[in-house]
This record gives C-alpha cells, sequence and structure tokens, in this order.
C-alpha cells in the first residue's frame, strides 16, 4: 500500500489504507504538555536508562522514498532501563525534517516544533525477530531527539557525508567504513520523556515504547540542507526534494507521559 507525505497520500489520508491512524488509542507523534507530565522516576523499578552501542555497525545508508535510514547490525548493542522491561536491540535509525527550521519534529513540546527529530528505533530481544516484535505492544522502543540548528555535528556529519550517494529513493551506499558511534547522538542530560505509543509511519503498529529526551540535538544549517537535497522519488520528479516528511501530533486519549 503507497503512502507518502502529499496532499494525495500525507498523514491526512492514511487512515484510508491503515485505520489505525484514526481508530487507534496509542498513535504517535503527541505533544508533550509539560504541565500534564507525571514523575516517574520514584517508580520503585525503574532504573536509569542506559545504553551500549558498537562503532562499527551501521551497515548501509538507504533512500526509502520517505527518509533516510541507517540499517544496523544490533549484536552487541543494548538499551535497557528507564521506561523499559527486558533488553532492546538498535534495528537502525532514521530523521523527519522541515521544508524550514519552524517545523519538521514529530514530537512537540507545548506546541513548539523543532526543525527536525531523530530516531534510534530498537527491538525488544525476548522476540524472535525485530519484525515479530514490531507487531507487540511492548515490542520496539524508539529513542528521539529533537533537532535544533545551530553548530556542526561532528558524530552525525558521518551520515550526513553519505547523503550526497544516495539522492533517489531505493539509492543505498556502504557506511561499514564510517564507525558511527550512536551514543554520541545522545545529549549529556539524560532528562527524557517516555510514553506509550505506535510507529509514525504507516502501518502505525501501536508497539513503541517511547523515550524523548527533553535537551534537543544541535546539528548546522549545512547538515539540515544535506538531508533537504535527497529526493522523495528521483531529481525530475513531481514529488520533489524530500522536505515535510513527518506526521503531525495525534491525540494522547487517555494515556499518560513520563519524565525520568
Amino acid at each position: 500500500m503507497s503512502w507518502g507525505y502529499g496532499p494525495e497520500d500525507g498523514p491526512d489520508a492514511w487512515h484510508n489504507n491503515f485505520p489505525v491512524a484514526k481508530e487507534g488509542k496509542r498513535q504517535s507523534p503527541i505533544d508533550i504538555e509539560t504541565s500534564k507530565i507525571v514523575d516517574g522516576s520514584s517508580v520503585t523499578s525503574s532504573k536509569p536508562l542506559t545504553w551500549t552501542y558498537q562503532k562499527d555497525h551501521c551497515l548501509n545508508v538507504e533512500n526509502t522514498g520517505s527518509s533516510w535510514k541507517v540499517n544496523v547490525n544490533g549484536t552487541g548493542s543494548s538499551l535497557v532501563g528507564g521506561a523499559l522491561d527486558g533488553e532492546y536491540e538498535l534495528w537502525q535509525f532514521h530523521a523527519h525534517w522541515g521544508s524550514e527550521d519552524g517545523q519538521g519534529s514529530e514530537h512537540t513540546v507545548d506546541g513548539k516544533n523543532y526543525a527536525a527529530e531523530l530516531h534510534l528505533v530498537h527491538w525488544n530481544k525476548k522476540y524472535e525477530t525485530p519484525n515479530v516484535a514490531a507487531g507487540k505492544p511492548d515490542g520496539l522502543a524508539v529513542l528521539g531527539m529533537l533537532i535544533e540548528v545551530g553548530e556542526k555535528h561532528q558524530e552525525f556529519d558521518k551520515v550526513v557525508q553519505a547523503l550526497a550517494k544516495i539522492p533517489c529513493k531505493s539509492d543505498k551506499t556502504c557506511l561499514e567504513e564510517a564507525a558511527i558511534d550512536c551514543a554520541k547522538f545522545l545529549p549529556e542530560n539524560k532528562a527524557i520523556w517516555t510514553y506509550e505509543g505506535s510507529l509514525t509511519t504507516p502501518p502505525l503498529l501501536e508497539s513503541v515504547i517511547w523515550t524523548v529526551f527533553q535537551t534537543p540535538m544541535k546539528i548546522s544549517a549545512d547538515q539540515m540542507n544535506a538531508m533537504r537535497s535527497l529526493n522523495f522519488a528521483s531529481t525530475d520528479s513531481e514529488e520533489g526534494k524530500m522536505v515535510n516528511n513527518y506526521r503531525p501530533p495525534c491525540p494522547l486519549h487517555d494515556r499518560t507521559v513520563r519524565k525520568m
């Protein structure tokens, strides 16, 4: 089933092929209203969120037609603690961004949009495969980094340098020599918001434990423009440049957002 971010196939139309887009009760992203957040740090079972990433695990980066995506061999990576029960392994990471700096993030904070958002997608090791996990209520854990335009991000630049090689849909290039350390994407301030949600792209499965860092990540204007230079399809397609590939916030319904 085809979907995209255009007027005909964008988020407003996703419910036609994916009814959960409207019927679901734990859809993502959301607007994080700081006045309504519950303190989750006092939960007796909660341990600090901790992660381990290997530097040689990024296999390649591809243009999916909706974003760039870095495919990972997650062996040896680990995400535990915070709102998570059990151990999660890194599967892939990608981003969403706008055509200008005032929009592009999927999660918003008190209605504020950021220029982009980076998602590190992990899967629960108690399931056989990532695809099986993606259908379970606790199957996936995504770390979300809100992105502001500021100084150049040295580690993120290893991804950015490869984007020129994948301008069009289905283009792919190897990253095995890049030695990308995903831990360097995460802020020094470990304060987080967490809630139960979904994938933000079809099939919108309600299987994600979300962890959004309160401190934004900064990348340069040049790095931002490198992402905006990608194409949804091909260089001469009417679909144009890959921008505004984000889903607007969904209703919170009766969910709770916790800070840790």
